[in-house]
């Protein structure tokens, strides 16, 4: 009883692995895809608008005025890295998780058999 116990402990505290069933569905991954390619053209679109350049007409001749947003600039690429992260995320094939099973035999020779799946 007392290697049964032991077993037990081992496999239920020393393997802290997560199954999941199955992959994620497909519209899952084609979502993560679409949000993230139009998130990473907002911030693209967002980024470059961050420095412009005005010109400006008179008599005397023309004059040209830049302004430069850092603020925008950051939060652009802020928005193009989460877009593309979220992009990358949904494009990316996901591993399973390996898992652990304990088992009990019934029978004449009734043993405890713990299996670890990839």
């Amino acid at each position: 009883m007392r290697k049964v116990f032991i077993c037990l402990l081992i496999a239920l505290l020393g393997s802290p692995a997560i199954a999941r069933a199955q992959d994620e569905p497909d519209s899952h991954k084609f979502v993560k895809v679409i949000i993230g390619a139009g998130a990473l053209a907002v911030g693209v679109a967002v980024a470059a608008t961050s420095s412009q350049t005005t010109t400006t007409n008179s008599v005397l001749g023309s004059s040209q005025t830049s302004t430069f947003s850092k603020s925008q600039l950051i939060t652009g690429l802020a928005v193009a890295g989460t877009g593309g992260i979220l992009l990358w995320d949904g494009l990316r094939s996901h591993e399973q998780r390996p898992s652990t099973q304990i088992g009990v035999t019934a029978g004449i020779a009734k043993t405890i058999f713990i299996r670890r799946v990839w």
